[in-house]
């Protein structure tokens, strides 16, 4: 089976959605700041419309061959700060150790530097999330000093996490 890794489109909307809900059941380091709940297909069929025509946020998604969403990654602009975006990578239990989640994060990284108007990419990682942080290590992300704090994970547990960066090199 092949995976691709492309833009979001507005007909990924009911499949993006299905996907969410997966990778929070799944996953203890996968948290939605909307409640996917409250969000009708249609409407995420526009924010994604929307957040593909801008310079300083993307969405891409992995889809296998047979049509199955099974990977996501965004970068979304801060508010205030246009030229700092925060990323978000997330891969489906069945399809990790793959290395698709490197090549997610390389596509945003490629989108950073050749299209966008972003300086910086930021993350924020839990501590017990090794895979992860040897993945954005490996890219060039760097530990932001003085960011330790504790965040809710999606089982509503407080856990130690902080911030990394990486600046981006047109």
């Amino acid at each position: 089976m092949e995976v691709f890794v492309r833009p979001a489109e507005r007909q990924d909307a009911i499949n993006l959605m299905q996907l969410i809900f997966q990778l929070q059941d799944e996953s203890s380091t996968f948290l939605v700041e909307q409640d996917p709940n409250q969000i009708e297909p249609d409407e995420e069929a526009d924010n994604i419309d929307i957040l593909q025509t801008t310079t300083n946020n993307i969405m891409l998604v992995a889809k296998t061959d047979q049509g199955q969403l099974v990977g996501l990654a965004s970068a979304s602009a801060l508010s205030g700060q246009p030229r700092i975006a925060e990323i978000g990578v997330a891969v489906l239990n069945d399809f990790q150790g793959h290395g698709l989640a490197q090549a997610m994060l390389a596509e945003l990284l490629d989108w950073a530097t050749t299209f966008s108007t972003v300086e910086k990419l930021v993350l924020t990682v839990q501590e017990k999330n090794t895979i992860a942080i040897h993945i954005y290590e490996k890219l060039g992300f760097e530990f932001v000093a003085g960011s330790e704090t504790k965040i809710l994970n999606s089982d509503h547990e407080r856990v130690p996490a902080f911030d990394m960066a990486l600046l981006v090199v047109k």
